[in-house]
């Protein structure tokens, strides 16, 4: 009876998570603009999405504070003031520290190496290309790709879970900033200082370069408040 009522709820969890991924999808592309005001029934329409998957995702979506459902009235999306920014910053100062640390002991040095060749070969191709939409993409994937190889290496399910909902904010906060050839180049450089530091097996050096990147990219975006 059991099986057949979970079996019963797949769907439903099926579209629920659905709807979740497109919300997010759409926040993340600028269809849905931070600070954003609406009610459910306008969203369902706007979006074509039921009304009870709808409520699961919404729902889930306040609890990761990407939103604020307001009882009777609607709901507005989450817009990044410098207090969410600096907690944002703070938290993963906390997580990433010690998954820099982490790096520096543990990482394999082939990795290491890799991840240093390839950010040195983005830098040439902005320096040569500039910024562009493909380009973007490629500096966004290599983001994800340095932080999250650190922090994969803590194999702690809790901290990857957090630091999923830490990259949400991070998206969040970056949409309504612009990028820089002077800007990435500069964020891809500390990246390589930082791994440096861990092929140099300095675990307390890479856990402060790690520190400084992140201080310096606050400043950046607390400079445009």
């Amino acid at each position: 009876m059991a099986k057949q009522q979970s079996k019963t709820n797949e769907p439903t969890v099926s579209l629920s998570k659905a709807a979740y991924e497109k919300i997010l999808q759409w926040v993340f592309s600028g269809k849905l603009v931070p600070g954003a005001f609406m009610s459910q029934s306008e969203l369902s329409q706007l979006m074509d999405i039921p009304t009870q998957p709808l409520r699961d995702a919404l729902r889930v979506l306040e609890s990761e504070n990407m939103l604020v459902i307001h009882p009777r009235s609607g709901i507005q999306f989450r817009k990044p003031d410098l207090e969410f920014i600096r907690a944002t910053y703070q938290f993963r100062s906390i997580i990433e520290s010690a998954a820099a640390r982490n790096f520096a002991q543990y990482g394999q040095e082939s990795v290491i190496n890799g991840l240093i060749d390839e950010h040195i070969a983005l830098i040439e191709r902005v320096d040569k290309e500039g910024i562009n939409d493909g380009m973007l993409t490629d500096i966004e994937a290599m983001e994800l790709k340095f932080h999250g190889v650190m922090i994969n290496s803590l194999n702690n399910e809790l901290v990857e879970v957090t630091a999923t909902r830490l990259r949400h904010y991070i998206k969040l906060i970056q949409l309504e900033h612009h990028f820089t050839p002077t800007l990435v180049k500069s964020s891809l450089k500390e990246h390589v200082r930082i791994l440096q530091a861990c092929a140099d097996r300095d675990e307390e050096m890479a856990s402060q370069y790690l520190l400084e990147h992140f201080k310096e990219a606050l400043h950046r975006y607390m400079r445009l408040f």
